[in-house]
């Protein structure tokens, strides 16, 4: 009967529970054998077979959960399955820096140029050579982004090719150009300006006259705020008056300046 009741336990309650009840019944049927041992008092010899008969059951019933364990360990329901491992998503990348602000897409500014002037005179249908001479400019202006006005000044003197006279113009100009971003720094323009030109030359005296010129150019951002700057310009003040006779003077330059816009 413990044999039965051991193996109904052990296909009811499966392998976890077989080594508490099998304990039970082995401590079971000691307590009850040495309690008939002392009660019928009977002889040390069987005493002796009864111990036997307990090691023997005791071989036994290790035997069967040994077998017991081996066939539920190959059955895969000795041990529980490991947990999963949770997987677990890298970090999210850093968020990228914001793009950097350029300080220097508007403000104040002032420029100056140094270039080389090519003008000519007419009068009376007659051309008159002049040398290519010195030319400076200088300008404050503010820079609205693509926008740029400015207040200049400039100044040209020129020796003519046909007799000992030489001419110069003093010019005070508003100008206004227009930038195209072409990237890396690189910014071609276009312009025009109005303003008031004072000729003078060594044989009459000076006179004012209204004066105005187109150009174009490129400028080339060689620092922070600071621009290497080409250009061209078209200057044409209205004709001066020389001796009764009015003189039509035209003048193509071209300077290479610094720009620095604060």
């Amino acid at each position: 009967m413990i044999f039965i009741y051991f193996n109904v336990i052990m296909v009811k309650n499966g392998f976890n529970k077989i080594s508490t009840e099998f304990s039970k019944v082995i401590v079971f049927s000691y307590l009850i054998m040495i309690g008939n041992s002392f009660s019928s008092t009977i002889h040390q010899n069987q005493m002796e077979r009864t111990m036997k008969q307990i090691t023997r059951m005791a071989a036994l019933g290790v035997l069967l959960l040994a077998g017991v364990s081996g066939a539920a360990f190959a059955n895969g329901t000795s041990a529980p399955e490991p947990e999963p491992v949770r997987y677990m998503p890298p970090p999210p990348p850093p968020a990228a820096p914001p793009a950097p602000v350029d300080e220097c897409e508007e403000g104040a500014y002032i420029s100056g140029a140094v270039g080389i002037g090519f003008p000519s005179a007419e009068m009376n249908g007659t051309d008159y050579d002049l040398d290519s001479g010195l030319v400076l400019n200088g300008a404050l202006g503010y820079n609205f982004g693509s926008v740029r006005v400015e207040a200049a000044v400039g100044y040209q003197k020129h020796d003519f090719s046909d007799f000992d006279a030489d001419g110069s113009m003093l010019t005070v100009m508003g100008n206004a150009y227009y930038d195209f971003d072409a990237g890396s720094g690189v910014k071609p323009y276009i312009m025009g300006g109005l303003g008031m030109a004072s000729v003078d030359s060594s044989l009459t005296d000076s006179e004012d006259v209204f004066a105005w010129q187109v150009g174009a150019g490129i400028g080339f951002e060689v620092a922070e705020c600071t621009t290497l700057d080409l250009g061209y310009r078209y200057l044409k003040p209205n004709d001066v008056d020389y001796f009764g006779s009015d003189v039509e003077i035209e003048s193509h330059n071209v300077t290479l300046g610094l720009r620095y816009q604060f």
